[in-house]
């Protein structure tokens, strides 16, 4: 299981979504998770968006 993964579940536990609860989810819970979902995906440049010092789109140094 890769570390997104293990984010984005915590994050739906936290705002309390599951496919059980997207029909009766509120559009701000729903906005919420999709802001984060955006935002990662930005950030390991798989999207257009900003990307922040440190994260996961930074080039690995290779050799030692």
């Amino acid at each position: 299981m890769s570390d997104l993964e293990v984010y984005l579940a915590e994050q739906a536990r936290r705002l309390n979504l599951t496919p059980l609860t997207l029909g009766t989810a509120s559009p701000e819970t729903l906005h919420t998770y999709c802001a984060a979902v955006l935002h990662e995906l930005a950030a390991r440049g798989l999207l257009e968006g900003e990307r922040e010092i440190g994260c996961y789109a930074a080039a690995r140094a290779s050799g030692n």
